[in-house]
């Protein structure tokens, strides 16, 4: 049932050292309360310089991602820009975002651009765009599954699948197959994303 469960795994290796730590399912961070009067200056100027440091936004990020009329919310988005940050000499791009699918099962949600050629291109000949979101609690008998992708290996692929990127912004639509069962069951999606501060470049 689960066609690309391989896939799904070896880009979620890539991601651990950025996407976000402890038991909050959803992906959302909190920060810490302080008992101090606010300084409303002093927010600004240690905002403008995490984000400076950082080279984006100072947040976690948040990702909205719409398939057929089911619509998935994550309060966290986690990005890796380059080579150096995916680990890898093929992913140019990698992405990764959790949170609760309606049946309460948990989610991974990633975006991924491939580059063919080994030069960290995100568009032109040769470079690939893959979507999907997977439920993590059950591997056996998933309660969802979507994936779509513009590699012409992928049978029943639109070839349409296209990721954007502008600055910390990515959009992407395509036709998402479900994975839940071996017939083809194509639907139009957009993904609509920010990376979060914890992104890596």
């Amino acid at each position: 049932m689960i066609k690309y469960l391989v896939l799904s795994l070896s880009v979620s290796f890539l991601l651990l050292t950025i996407a976000c730590g402890g038991d909050d399912d959803s992906g959302s961070t909190s920060a810490p309360q302080s008992d101090a009067p606010a300084d409303s200056n002093a927010a600004d100027d240690d905002e403008d310089e995490a984000e400076s440091q950082q080279g984006g936004p100072s947040g976690p990020g948040s990702a909205s991602l719409t398939i057929g009329d089911e619509t998935w919310e994550f309060d966290a988005f986690s990005c890796a820009f380059g080579h150096e940050a995916t680990s890898s000499d093929i992913f140019s791009f990698s992405s990764d975002a959790r949170g609760v699918h309606s049946s309460g099962a948990r989610v991974q949600m990633q975006a991924n651009i491939e580059d063919e050629t080994g030069q960290g291109r995100y568009e032109g000949e040769g470079v690939l765009y893959e979507v999907h979101i997977d439920d993590i609690d059950d591997f056996d008998d998933p309660s969802v599954g979507w994936r779509s992708t513009n590699s012409v290996g992928f049978t029943g692929a639109s070839g349409d699948t296209v990721i954007r990127i502008d600055g910390d912004n990515l959009t992407a639509e395509g036709l998402f197959d479900s994975s839940l069962t071996d017939e083809f069951e194509l639907e139009p999606g957009t993904l609509t994303a920010t990376c979060g501060s914890q992104s890596r470049r």
